[in-house]
Parts: structure tokens; C-alpha cells; sequence
């Protein structure tokens, strides 16, 4: 007698298991393809992170300090958003190069009236406090970084800012860095 009813299922076998492992299967591809995404995320932000260290030595520009992984956020929008990128202090100037889209900030230091701290800017939070720029056209431009101190002194010391605890009117909203 010839049986036409195929089942799936062998005798003794829960049906649950072929879901689980179809499951199981595509959460690996999926994990694979997220471990390919984030490494070429990394590739590009350190081939961008090269590139522009080495853009910056081919113009001559002498490094005070860093070059540092940093994150850029800006209030009002003059330069955009913000982003992740590279951060250069030179004798003449404050060079930022972002990694997407790719560009770069170049803030001139005879434009910056000083630095200082904060631990909240532009609606952000973090664990160690902002680099605030506080231009002399009154805009702010932030970064988060390490060693956010050792910039604003080095950045203070190169423009002549005398810094006081006075709260600037610019950044009356945000909330400062005690001492």
C-alpha cells in the first residue's frame, strides 16, 4: 500500500524544533551581517582618521595637541549638526575633520573668545564634561572627548582668554562644569 500523506515531521520529533532552528539560523546571518556593518563602520572612521591626520601634516599644520577621536555638536547651526571625528589643535587654529559626511571644521583661534566646560550641551548629556568654543560672534561649538581640561587650558592659553567663573549670556541655558 503506498502512503501519499508526507509528513515533515519524524516520529518522536517536536514540531516546535524546525521554527526554533530557522529561528536560530537567521538570528546567526543576521548577527553576521551586523558584525560586517559595524567593522566596516570602524574601517572607514579610522582610514578617514588617517587620512585626515595626514592632509593636515602635508599643509603644515603643527599639532599642539592631539589628534583625538572627538565628537563635534554645534549651537546655533552655523558649521551643522555635528559628528564623530578628529581633533587637532594647532598654533593658528582648531582643526575638526568629520568622518560622515565627510568634511572639515577649521575654527580660526583669533575667532575664539575662550573655553570652558560644560556637562550638558545641546540637549546632550555625557559622562565626562563638554570642551565648550565659545566664539567671539557668540556661538558655541562643543566637543566631547578625553582630557576635555587639558584642551580648554591649552585653548585659553593660546587665545590670552582670562577665564572667570562669570556664566557666559550665550550659555545661560546650559549647565556649567564646577571648578
Amino acid at each position: 500500500m503506498v502512503q501519499n500523506d508526507i509528513t515533515m515531521n519524524s516520529p518522536g520529533v517536536n514540531p516546535l524544533i524546525y521554527p526554533i532552528v530557522i529561528f536560530a539560523g537567521s538570528l546567526v546571518i543576521a548577527l553576521i551581517l551586523l558584525t560586517y556593518a559595524v567593522s566596516s563602520v570602524t574601517m572607514a572612521v579610522r582610514k578617514r582618521r588617517a587620512q585626515a591626520i595626514k592632509d593636515w601634516k602635508a599643509r603644515g599644520v603643527q599639532f599642539s595637541l592631539g589628534p583625538v577621536q572627538a565628537n563635534f555638536l554645534n549651537e546655533p547651526r552655523s558649521f551643522g549638526v555635528g559628528g564623530n571625528g578628529t581633533l587637532v589643535l594647532s598654533d593658528t587654529a582648531i582643526h575638526f575633520a568629520q568622518v560622515a559626511p565627510e568634511r572639515e571644521i577649521v575654527i580660526p583661534l583669533r575667532d575664539v573668545e575662550r573655553a570652558f566646560l560644560l556637562r550638558r550641551f545641546n540637549g546632550r548629556r555625557g559622562a565626562k564634561p563638554f570642551l565648550i568654543i565659545q566664539r567671539k560672534v557668540g556661538d558655541l561649538t562643543g566637543f566631547q572627548m578625553d582630557a576635555p581640561e587639558k584642551w580648554a587650558e591649552a585653548i585659553n592659553r593660546a587665545v590670552g582668554a582670562v577665564v572667570g567663573l562669570a556664566q557666559p549670556a550665550q550659555a545661560a541655558g546650559y549647565e556649567f562644569q564646577a571648578g
